[in-house]
């Protein structure tokens, strides 16, 4: 036996496609999300298959996580999240 390391002699063929990848880099983006019913993660990609933005759901920059409220449902709208238009979607975020 050698203890010499084997060295490859060709590029592996066994890797993720384009898209699987980008939606990977997506979906660990939504782990980001402090929202406790939804959470979305986008990637955008340009026509080179360069990443140029990743981002996730959650309140605007400057609104505290605390500030604004996270419920779903209310008998008042304005103790919903859905009443804050700012609320952005991830893929607002990114381009923001």
């Amino acid at each position: 036996t050698s203890s010499t390391p084997v060295q490859a002699t060709k590029k592996r063929e066994d890797i993720l496609e384009s898209a699987q990848y980008f939606m990977g880099v997506a979906l660990l983006a939504a782990q980001r999300s402090r929202d406790p019913s939804t959470q979305v993660g986008a990637c955008i990609v340009n026509e080179e298959k360069k990443i140029v933005g990743v981002g996730y759901n959650g309140m605007p920059n400057g609104c505290g996580d605390d500030t604004l409220p996270w419920r779903r449902s209310g008998d008042n709208p304005v103790e919903t999240k859905y009443f804050y238009a700012g609320k952005c979607h991830s893929l607002l975020v990114v381009l923001i």
